[in-house]
């Protein structure tokens, strides 16, 4: 006798129903409660507890300013302040999309559950870094204040932050969707942060790169925000209004297209998960 082997059939894509919509205040709230969490969490056990953030970004700027100030000496004045001004940004932007990059696959747990705004955890893993920031922020005031640098238009500081957040906010939306589908998304992330550092003016002004490199390196948003940064807190020349426009449009485009195409890939997170 012959034997008709049944062939099972093949197991549909999971999709989870999520909830039809979340305000913005409840979205808020949930952002709020989880970074409180994972700070928290992160200082739990620890002698130093919130100084960490602090202890931190000053042995990194020890390092920076000993080898750029002693033994390649850039002659840029005031260089503990002025590297201290850029560190701060791009701390920031590359612990938030670092950590963003894997959140969805670090907090699968509450990916799966089907009520829960799957769309705050990369913006938590934004919001986290940023709490050390404003730790961070009193010190390089102190310094400033210090080295007679602190300029009277530090008021504007609170926009260049919330335009950081936007940028950072689409990128986290774009690199954890992706992340989720193609896991070499976070090892090409933590690359290419390596080579954007270097291509930030963090320890070295853009006025002392070759002028033909100048146009490459203003391509990158970071340095438009560091060199605000320092124009805010030092005093020293604002980049362009055209530079700060093209920012602040790409950033709230880049935003607007992370939050939908998260929001499409948002069904299938389950099933790859």
């Amino acid at each position: 006798m012959s034997t008709v082997e049944e062939r099972a059939p093949r197991r549909p894509p999971v999709v989870v129903r999520r909830a039809p919509g979340v305000d913005a205040g409840h979205f808020v709230d949930v952002v709020v409660h989880l970074a409180r969490r994972e700070v928290a969490s992160m200082h739990r056990f620890t002698l130093l507890g919130w100084a960490w953030p602090v202890v931190r970004q000053l042995a990194q700027l020890a390092v920076l300013v000993f080898v750029f100030s002693t033994i390649l000496d850039l002659g840029i004045d005031h260089f503990p302040v002025f590297v201290f001004s850029g560190l701060i940004a791009w701390s920031w932007f590359a612990a938030g999309v670092q950590q963003a990059t894997a959140s969805l696959i670090v907090n699968r747990h509450l990916v799966f559950q089907s009520r829960f705004p799957v769309a705050v955890l990369p913006i938590v893993s934004v919001a986290v870094p940023f709490i050390d920031v404003l730790l961070v922020l009193p010190v390089l005031v102190v310094m400033l204040i210090v080295s007679g640098t602190l300029s009277w238009t530090v008021g504007m500081l609170l926009p260049l932050l919330l335009l950081q957040f936007v940028l950072m906010a689409g990128i986290a939306w774009l690199a954890a969707a992706a992340n989720v589908f193609m896991r070499d998304v976070e090892n090409v992330i933590g690359v290419g942060l390596t080579l954007v550092f270097y291509c930030t003016p963090v320890f070295y002004s853009i006025a002392s790169v070759p002028e033909r490199y100048q146009t490459l390196l203003r391509l990158n948003p970071m340095t438009t925000m560091v060199e605000s940064y320092r124009a805010v807190l030092m005093g020293t020349e604002f980049p362009s209004a055209g530079r700060l426009a093209a920012v602040g449009v790409a950033s709230a485009l880049l935003a607007l297209a992370g939050w939908l195409l998260f929001k499409r890939a948002e069904p299938r997170f389950v099933d790859e998960l």
